[in-house]
């Protein structure tokens, strides 16, 4: 059997519990990393972890929001403290928006989209760089959507947010390209995870439109986007930084 590709290293993600954070953990389990998850559903946290304990790895479990800076310094904080280091870190959690017009949005919900989408994904890297550094380097990937590079009409809070990942992204791959970190972000389309299902239980007739706005005729499945993340992290993406990776099944191209 092939030597394990990150044996001993370590990496944190936020909404690590369920479909692409929990595909992202897994894929990292199968080659010997260990595995810190920061979500806020401790009983999902639990379920996530004895998915991945039988990898033979350490599977730490925070519950806590990012848009709480003392939860999510806490949370890295004991992750170093217990497993020694900090070598990768998925920026993942994210709340999506139903669609509706500017006008009927509320400011409420565009402050919390901004802050679960932007804010919490700023105040992630705050905190991991520094340990990152001391590690000797490493790599951050933030999930930024596609609506990161394109716009989608009725979902204005959701597009400026995940336009603003890509940016601080890139912004942070600058300042810390000497330290050895290197920093991009992912802008996959629809995924089938529970977030879609959300979405789709709301409407239940967007499937097939859904499906339609990939020219390659479906959604992307969670381990496909896990494996984009993992490469990002792995030696193979070396000179990759700065980087928004388009995952989204030739939405972007039409």
């Amino acid at each position: 059997m092939a030597e394990q590709e990150m044996k001993n290293r370590v990496i944190f993600i936020t909404g690590g519990n369920s479909g692409i954070g929990l595909e992202t953990a897994l894929r990292f389990a199968e080659e010997g990393a260990h595995i810190a998850i920061f979500s806020r559903r401790e009983k999902q946290n639990m379920i996530a972890r004895n998915q991945i304990i039988p990898y033979g790895v350490e599977c730490l479990t925070f519950s806590g929001n990012v848009t709480r800076e003392g939860e999510v310094k806490l949370a890295i904080q004991k992750t170093v403290d217990k497993l020694g280091r900090l070598d990768y870190a998925f920026n993942n959690a994210g709340l999506e928006q139903f669609p509706t017009p500017i006008f009927q949005q509320s400011e409420k919900e565009f402050q919390t989209i901004m802050d679960v989408n932007l804010k919490g994904v700023w105040l992630c890297m705050k905190h991991e760089l520094p340990y990152i550094v001391q590690s000797g380097g490493g790599v951050i990937v933030n999930n930024a959507s596609v609506t990161g590079i394109v716009a989608t009409d009725m979902v204005a809070a959701f597009v400026a947010a995940k336009h603003g990942v890509v940016g601080l992204s890139k912004a942070a791959a600058l300042e810390y390209i000497a330290a050895n970190v290197r920093v991009n972000a992912i802008c996959p389309a629809g995924v089938e995870t529970p977030m879609l299902d959300r979405l789709l239980v709301k409407n239940p007739d967007a499937r097939k439109e859904i499906d339609a706005y990939h020219p390659i005729g479906r959604c992307a499945t969670a381990r496909e986007i896990a494996e984009a993340v993992y490469w990002l992290c792995s030696p193979k993406s070396s000179f990759i930084t700065g980087h928004a990776l388009v995952i989204d099944g030739g939405a972007s191209i039409r």
